[in-house]
C-alpha cells in the first residue's frame, strides 16, 4: 500500500471524490504509518492532534470501564477513518485504539484539516454528509443494543458485515470473544448462540469465517456506514 493509494482512499471517503488540489494538501498534512500487530495507536484521555485513515489491516477501538474491564466500541475496517473527533477542538482521544494485525494507516494532522474545512465551505459540506451517515449508523447501534436481544443483534451485525464484504464467506474482524464484547454479551453466551444458529441451518462456522446459508433471515435492516466511525 503506497501513500498515493492511501490518500486517494481517504479523499474518496472524507470528501466524496479525489481532487488534485486536495490530494496535494493531504499529502503535505499526513504521513504513512506502518503498525505491527497489537500496536497501541493512542490511549483514552491522551492529548493528540492526529486522526487516522486505515488503508490496510484492522483496528479495535475500546474504552476501559471503572472495574478495569474492556468495552469494545467498534472494529475499524480498511477504508474507514477514525478519531476525527479531534476536529471538534477536543484534543483528547475519547477511546483507545490498537491494531489487531499488521496495518497501514494514514496519520493526518487534524488542525490542518480543520483549517482547510474552515476555508473551503464546499469541503465542509461534504464532510458533514459523511458525518450524517456516521450518526445514522450510531443511532442504529444504540437501538440494537437497547431494543434487540443478542440473537437479533448478531443477525443484524452479520448482515452489515455481509454488505461490507460483498458476499461470500464473512470474515469476523476479531476473535469471537471480542465480537461478544462488541455485541454486549459474554463469550460463553456468544458461543452458544453460534451453535444454535448452526443447528438451525442458518449459518456455517469455519474458524473466524461464517457463511450465511439459504434460510438466513435477510429481511433485516442492512444499512451500514463505511468511512466514518
Amino acid at each position: 500500500m503506497t501513500k498515493t493509494q492511501a490518500i486517494n482512499g481517504f479523499l474518496h471517503c472524507f470528501f466524496g471524490a479525489p481532487d488534485p488540489e486536495r490530494f496535494a494538501f493531504i499529502d503535505r498534512s499526513s504521513r504513512l504509518l506502518s503498525a505491527s500487530r497489537r500496536q497501541l495507536l493512542f490511549s483514552e484521555g491522551e492529548t493528540g492532534s492526529t486522526f487516522f485513515f486505515l488503508a490496510r489491516g484492522r483496528v479495535k477501538l475500546f474504552r476501559s470501564t471503572a472495574d478495569g474491564k474492556e468495552a469494545v466500541i467498534r472494529f475499524i475496517e480498511p477504508g474507514e477513518y477514525f478519531a476525527e473527533i479531534l476536529l471538534q477542538l477536543k484534543r483528547r482521544y475519547p477511546v483507545s485504539a490498537v491494531t489487531l494485525e499488521e496495518s497501514t494507516l494514514l496519520a493526518i494532522d487534524a488542525e490542518q484539516i480543520l483549517s482547510h474545512l474552515q476555508q473551503h465551505p464546499d469541503a465542509a459540506l461534504q464532510f458533514i454528509g459523511t458525518l450524517s451517515q456516521r450518526i445514522k449508523y450510531l443511532l442504529g447501534m444504540i437501538e440494537q443494543l437497547t431494543l434487540s436481544d443478542i440473537r437479533q443483534r448478531f443477525i443484524n451485525y452479520l448482515l452489515v458485515l455481509d454488505q461490507r464484504q460483498s458476499g461470500g464467506a464473512i470474515r469476523l474482524p476479531a476473535p469471537k470473544g471480542e465480537i461478544a464484547l462488541l455485541l454486549g454479551t459474554t463469550p460463553e453466551t456468544f458461543s452458544r448462540l453460534l451453535g444454535r444458529l448452526g443447528q438451525e441451518g442458518l449459518i456455517a462456522v469455519e474458524g473466524r469465517s461464517i457463511r450465511l446459508l439459504a434460510d438466513f433471515p435477510r429481511e433485516q435492516n442492512r444499512e451500514s456506514t463505511s468511512c466514518a466511525t
